[in-house]
């Protein structure tokens, strides 16, 4: 009888502690909250963040016309032309119209064929058009 009785204080215990410690309803004494559970949300990337994954030399013109979205577009382009210009001496970071040039003419150069890698379009380009060098 008393090991009965401290197996039913055992369970009673037990169950309470768990009610208390969940966040879930458990018993009509407990009320739905109100206000929806929601995830926070990611932070949209900064104007030179990369979302985009897969290595730039390893890139097709088909990849940057049908699977990069705008803002990866023109990070990469802010990337290559960057990069370029560095080697050419420059400091600072080109300006946003000239990135932006830069992402149409890559687009505009990737039209001819899909399976060029746009690390090539992009050299050539810089190489081709002298407006870009420092």
């Amino acid at each position: 009888m008393h090991a009965r009785f401290l197996l039913v204080t055992v369970a009673v215990l037990a169950a309470a502690l768990t009610a208390c410690g969940s966040n879930e309803r458990s018993s009509s004494t407990y009320t739905a909250d109100p206000t929806p559970a929601t995830r926070a949300k990611d932070p949209a990337p900064g104007k030179y963040d990369q979302t985009w994954k897969t290595p730039y030399s390893d890139t097709t013109c088909g990849d940057y016309g049908t699977d990069m979205n705008a803002h990866e577009q023109w990070a990469m382009a802010a990337d290559m032309l960057l990069g370029a210009r560095k080697a050419d001496g420059a400091t600072g970071l080109p300006a946003d119209s000239e990135v932006t040039r830069f992402q149409q003419d890559m687009a505009t150069a990737c039209q001819g064929s899909s399976q060029l890698k746009v690390t090539e379009v992009g050299a050539t380009i810089y190489l081709l058009d002298h407006s870009y060098a420092p």
